[in-house]
């Protein structure tokens, strides 16, 4: 009896390397796209994915390494889609898209041992209520409701475009309660921050009969890893995750929801530099299925594709509880108003009355630390850092100057370095200077600071959120993290501090992003039956964003932003992209930047500019030179024509130095 043996099968592998290729495998029978393997390459064995058909190769079998091990996990096919539309939109190797989009269990090369379970349920100290408990929609948020409700089996991108309060939650409650009912799931996009036990609560009121599952950068890798389970066999119904969460499988997605799109977490700006929105929009077309984008202070881009034809667009105007109205904004000119160390007296007296009545009030600097600089009086040396080209920020709680680009931490120097003086001086205000100022000025006040530095644990929130329920705080002091998504029902006062600083930057993105938190932040006071006020102190009371923004006239100042950037050749209205490099010596940086920069004059695709190689903003970081090349077109495929001519060029172009190099699309650092 004579035994058929079966023919070697050539397999293309995708691994984690930073090459633009798959390497060529041998197995004794075909093997599923996407399916796990182990293999050994440059004498390990690692992790890789059986990636796209068997190719030609010139290599024998007998040449060719075989897999080793052949593990259950596959990529779903949708996922895989999506993961080979990430590398060639954003010009990335294969290999380390998958690796980017799959938990980091899957990465390690040995079996997974993790016992399936329900869900990463969202934990909660409140008596669960019945989804029949929530309340009544507006008239406004019931009409969307309708609208949106006819296209539950297409594709239909929606804008969410509602004031501060206005109810945008409830909103999409009401949506996934009707995805659901067709038994289908919903992916909810959301900003780190954004993540609050408030928002939590109110999904697990509404959906108490329900496997929720979360998904952020706090979770363990085992919990992601159980929630993309759950995602992928359908038992977590409702996913709430941030920007990774876009690459989760579903077994029958019907809905993504992206809230607060306008936030500029969900663009990653290291590695694989994807936009989750972007991502989530195109995973929605793919799939037939509506997405939904959520602010109060809509991105530039999202509203320009609206203005194209391409979005449709959903106004909340009014907020949803009744009697509560937007706060009076009111600038505090500081050409005549003085301030005590920081303060003026206009605020001062706003927060003295805002006690007596024992209301919250609210004082925004997005700015943590004591001081941004400590200097030297007598010869001028300043805080810098020796791995970043940036000052490091004083902290006096922890009496350590600490760079916010790399954490690299010193304690404070007896005397200056420099010049042996006595006499440092902390220069500047941050949140906690001016939470000590505060702190003199209000001696008996309950005074709670959040910035990074105090909300770097898992219970930060549950415990702000209790104190301020049970009225144990009377001022907060805080950055940005202040600004977004929360409900405190008796602020009814918000000071802005040192704001101008956005009005004038390098960054043509910066009074968008200035508009943007002030708007937000503004929008905390005055939520519940209680009138709120906004004091903004700025010695640039005529500045149209300040105009725009104390007539709550939003749409006003996104058409004069948007008209600002045609007349410009801005983006919307023109495509960046950046290539950008690093290495140890910024002229051997530049001079390999500048060769690219032939390759690409070389290639020539019509209608593209390429700008000189130029240092970055933050030339040096983390002991790293940079630079840049800007690339622009008015045609975004005339990029990409650029980039896949160029890549192949630079596989074979090997640098005489020690350069890395990466492709940012749609750049926010520019």
């Amino acid at each position: 009896m004579t035994t058929i043996q079966s023919k070697p099968q050539i397999i293309s592998v995708a691994l984690d390397i930073p090459l633009y290729q798959t390497f060529s495998y041998i197995h004794d029978k075909p093997l599923a796209n996407g399916q796990r393997v182990l293999v050994e390459f440059q004498h390990k064995k690692v992790v890789g994915f059986v990636w796209g058909e068997d190719k030609p190769t010139t290599y024998s079998p007998a040449n060719l390494k075989p897999i080793l091990e052949v593990y259950p996990e596959i990529i779903f096919d949708d996922i895989i889609s999506l993961i080979k539309f990430c590398a060639t939109y954003y010009h990335y190797p294969i290999g380390g898209v998958i690796f980017n989009a799959l938990p980091k269990i899957l990465k390690q090369a040995k079996p997974v041992n993790v016992s399936p379970a329900k869900s990463n349920q969202v934990p909660s100290s409140s008596p669960r209520m019945t989804s029949n408990t929530s309340p009544k929609m507006t008239g406004e948020q019931q009409a969307i409701f309708d609208d949106i409700s006819k296209y539950l089996t297409q594709f239909h991108p929606s804008i969410i475009y509602g004031v501060t309060g206005s109810g945008k939650t409830q909103l999409y409650l009401q949506l996934i309660n009707e995805v659901l009912k067709h038994g289908r799931q919903v992916l909810v996009l959301v900003p780190e921050i954004n993540l609050t036990p408030q928002m939590l609560e109110r999904f697990q009121t509404k959906f108490s009969d329900k496997n929720i599952t979360i998904l952020t950068s706090h979770a363990t890798p085992r919990a992601r890893y159980l929630g993309y389970l759950a995602a992928q066999n359908g038992h977590a119904q409702i996913i709430i995750g941030t920007r990774l969460s876009v690459f989760t499988p579903f077994a029958n997605l019907g809905l993504i929801v992206v809230d607060e799109e306008h936030d500029q977490s969900f663009k990653q700006n290291d590695n694989l530099r994807y936009h989750a929105r972007d991502l989530a929009i195109w995973r929605a077309s793919q799939n037939s299925i509506p997405v939904i984008l959520g602010s109060a202070t809509p991105s530039l881009e999202s509203l320009f594709n609206y203005k194209q034809g391409r979005y449709h667009l959903y106004r909340l105007n009014n907020r949803a509880v009744a009697n509560a109205s937007l706060p009076k904004i009111e600038l505090v000119d500081l050409n005549f108003h003085k301030t005590n160390h920081g303060l003026t007296q206009v605020v001062i007296d706003a927060m003295k009355e805002r006690l007596t009545r024992k209301e919250l009030s609210m004082v925004f600097i997005n700015r943590r630390g004591y001081s941004p600089i400590l200097s030297c009086n007598e010869c001028g040396w300043v805080s810098t850092c020796k791995q970043c080209s940036t000052t490091m920020v004083y902290h006096k709680v922890n009496h350590n100057l600490k760079c916010h680009h790399c954490g690299y931490t010193l304690f404070i120097p007896p005397k200056c370095p420099s010049c042996s003086s006595q006499y440092l001086q902390a220069l500047g205000d941050g949140t906690q200077k001016i939470e000590a100022i505060i702190e003199e000025f209000f001696p008996d006040a309950r005074i709670e600071r959040i910035d990074q530095d105090t909300t770097n644990t898992k219970s930060s929130w549950n415990d702000l959120y209790t104190k301020i329920n049970n009225n144990e705080i009377d001022i907060l002091v805080g950055t940005q993290m202040l600004a977004k998504g929360h409900d405190f029902h008796n602020l009814t006062l918000v000071v802005g501090l040192n704001i101008d600083s956005g009005l004038y930057s390098y960054d043509f993105r910066a009074s968008e992003l200035l508009f943007t938190q002030l708007t937000q932040v503004a929008g905390r006071s005055g939520r519940g039956d209680k009138k709120g006020q906004v004091l903004l102190q700025t010695k640039y009371p005529g500045h149209e964003l300040y105009q725009y923004l104390i007539t709550n006239d939003s749409p006003g100042f996104i058409n004069y932003l948007l008209l600002q950037r045609k007349n410009l050749h801005l983006p919307p209205y023109i495509h960046y992209a950046m290539f950008r490099a690093s290495g140890r010596e910024i002229a051997k940086v530049m001079d390999y930047l500048q060769s690219v920069a032939k390759l690409m004059q070389k290639i020539a695709i019509k209608g593209v500019t390429i700008n000189p190689a130029v240092p970055s903003v933050i030339q040096r970081l983390k002991n790293k030179e940079r630079a840049q090349i800007l690339i622009q077109s008015l045609e975004r495929q005339q990029l990409h024509m650029l980039f896949d001519k160029l890549l192949p060029l630079l596989q074979q172009m090997k640098p005489k130095y020690s350069i890395t190099w990466i492709i940012d699309i749609d750049p926010y650092e520019v």
